[in-house]
């Protein structure tokens, strides 16, 4: 007889308030990981910048005259002013200037002048050019990471995960809307909940409709007891419903489909990529979308949901966003309220450590994932 799923116990309550151990967690992942910051359209022409901020570090994103992208620390090499002072910009003739001092810098970071500094024979601005910041791009994503020598390329960080969507032409795909939403809950709560579907039937019941499996209170058939997949292609993933093919209101569009998708993964009607701690990617059969999230705090996130498609197809049907946007937008807004009460309700003095209940699996994942990057058991 097979055993039972057992419950297992949650994370300690500190882990989701406690300041000291935010610190705790930046230090192990946010400044050691390779985080997506940002798409390479954003900065379309060489000199283009955007300033991104990853717990206490302020990263300047830029494209260099052979178009590579470059980062850089936010900070000049004399006495340590910040450089941009604006979120966003272009650098006038591929020089980025101090407002401090007037030290300057070319795209590829080395110090280029310091005008009204007095000569001395032992200055050599070869040993002052900016604090890069290691970059690389996957799919049209742009990622950086803090650590000065970095463990793993991006491709290695990736892994396996990004094969997922490895058929959906994101890097060719424009951006056609984007929303940047704020909530009041520690960046852990946001993934144990995208990673469950627990809650699928109280909060989410239009999406229910779309994928009736979620209607169960599970994300797969794998969170099933007994389940076994029907041959080595079958990952216990749901499917939308009967009649419908992808992610909106009513589970249809009037979008033409990608082409060139994986067959079984289309039918689906919705891929994931999980790519933690700062992102996940859907692919679905005739559009593609990402939320990037970002720590501001304990207790404070930043989310930014992107829409994507094919420029032709953004261009000949504008009509058609509002309904892309319909489902994902109210879901969003559903799981960022449920969010929400759990951050609150995690202040009882009484609440010091939450369970795991069976098909709660995907959420045990997440617990091993971070535990592991802490050198905890």
């Amino acid at each position: 007889m097979t055993d039972k799923p057992k419950i297992r116990p949650s994370l300690p309550t500190h882990w989701y308030i406690d300041a000291d151990h935010y610190e705790r967690e930046l230090k192990a992942i946010w400044y050691r990981d390779w985080i997506a910051v940002g798409r390479f359209e954003q900065i379309p022409e060489p000199g283009d910048y955007f300033v991104t901020k990853i717990g206490t570090q302020q990263i300047i994103v830029t494209r260099d005259k052979d178009n590579v992208p470059r980062a850089y620390h936010n900070t000049c090499r004399h006495r340590g002013s910040i450089i941009c002072t604006e979120l966003e910009g272009r650098f006038r003739n591929g020089r980025i200037i101090c407002p401090y001092h007037t030290w300057t810098y070319g795209l590829d970071g080395k110090l280029l002048a310091t005008p009204f500094r007095m000569e001395s024979d032992d200055f050599d601005p070869g040993d002052y050019p900016l604090y890069d910041v290691a970059v690389d791009t996957w799919k049209g994503f742009i990622f950086v990471c803090l650590d000065e020598h970095p463990s793993q390329t991006l491709e290695q960080a990736l892994g396996e995960e990004a094969k997922e969507v490895e058929s959906w032409p994101l890097e060719d795909m424009v951006i056609v809307h984007e929303e940047v939403s704020v909530l009041d809950c520690n960046w852990k709560i946001f993934w144990e909940n995208y990673n469950e579907c627990y809650h699928c039937p109280r909060i989410h019941p239009e999406l229910c409709k779309v994928v009736p499996l979620y209607a169960e209170g599970i994300q797969g058939h794998y969170d099933q007891p007994g389940w076994e997949p029907k041959d080595e292609r079958d990952n216990g993933e749901p499917s939308v419903a009967e009649g419908m093919t992808t992610w909106t209101v009513d589970g249809i569009s009037a979008l033409p489909e990608l082409e060139g998708l994986d067959g079984k993964k289309k039918a689906k009607g919705m891929t994931f990529a999980t790519l933690l701690g700062s992102m996940y990617v859907v692919g679905h059969p005739q559009y593609a979308r990402s939320v990037r999230l970002r720590p501001l705090g304990p207790e404070t996130l930043e989310l930014t949901a992107t829409w994507f498609l094919p420029p032709e197809t953004a261009a000949a049907h504008p009509e058609e966003v509002e309904h892309l946007l319909s489902l994902v937008r109210l879901v969003i807004a559903q799981d960022g309220r449920a969010c929400e009460w759990n951050q609150a309700g995690l202040h009882s003095h009484r609440h010091t450590q939450g369970v795991l209940v069976p098909q709660e699996s995907g959420v045990a994942w997440i617990h091993d994932w971070l535990r592991g990057k802490l050198g905890e058991s």
